[in-house]
């Protein structure tokens, strides 16, 4: 593995630190690694950058950030080298979704992509107008997160742009969604690389 490479990626011990962190520093209601992730993942796919000083709250649950302490600082390099092993992930098409995992009554572990679709909610919702104003103008950007939205269905997750009568997926169709995530969000980046927000919907959008 190259140096630069190493710097990046993180490990199983440092997914653990931030999860710790988060517990200890958010509000109740806030994210944990999964969502975390997926938060930071809908800003790098999507229409412009957002800084850590709004993205940071968010994560923590709406808290204050406060004074700079040794732990909250370690939080946040934590949190930047994710966002950027995210993006090294998806130009390697290799993305690895967070999921939350629980153990049935009956024994077996289940994956539940609730706190991920969260996440990934909120990350949107930071740049709610420019997504807003695009998916009304430009159909094709709704269907491109089709997958995302359904996988969130179960959980209530994108409830505004969703179809009501959208039945919740069968555990084939979850897994192949979760398969297919990482070719999803490549082309969610690759539509606000070439149709930025300042510019019009591309050609033969769907007008409403």
């Amino acid at each position: 593995m190259k140096p630069a490479e190493s710097a990046v990626l993180l490990d199983e011990q440092d997914f653990e630190e931030i999860d710790r962190l988060l517990e200890s520093l958010g509000a109740d209601d806030g994210l944990r690694l999964d969502g975390a992730q997926a938060l930071l993942t809908a800003l790098v796919v999507g229409p412009q950058p957002i800084g850590p000083e709004e993205w940071l709250p968010v994560i923590l649950g709406g808290e204050p950030l406060g004074a700079p302490s040794p732990r909250l600082q370690r939080l946040l390099d934590l949190l930047l080298r994710l966002m950027n092993s995210i993006e090294h992930g998806l130009e390697l098409h290799s993305y690895d979704p967070v999921f939350a995992e629980h153990d049935t009554d009956s024994g077996e572990r289940t994956v539940d992509a609730g706190g991920w679709c969260e996440g990934f909610s909120l990350g949107v919702d930071l740049n709610a107008e420019i997504w807003e104003l695009r998916m009304q103008e430009d159909r094709s950007l709704l269907d491109l997160l089709a997958p995302i939205v359904a996988l969130g269905v179960d959980d209530g997750v994108f409830a505004e742009i969703r179809n009501p009568e959208m039945a919740p997926l069968s555990e084939r169709e979850r897994d192949l969604v979760v398969a297919q995530l990482a070719s999803v969000l490549l082309d969610i980046r690759q539509y606000w690389q070439e149709h930025p927000p300042e510019t019009s919907p591309p050609p033969g959008a769907t007008l409403h």
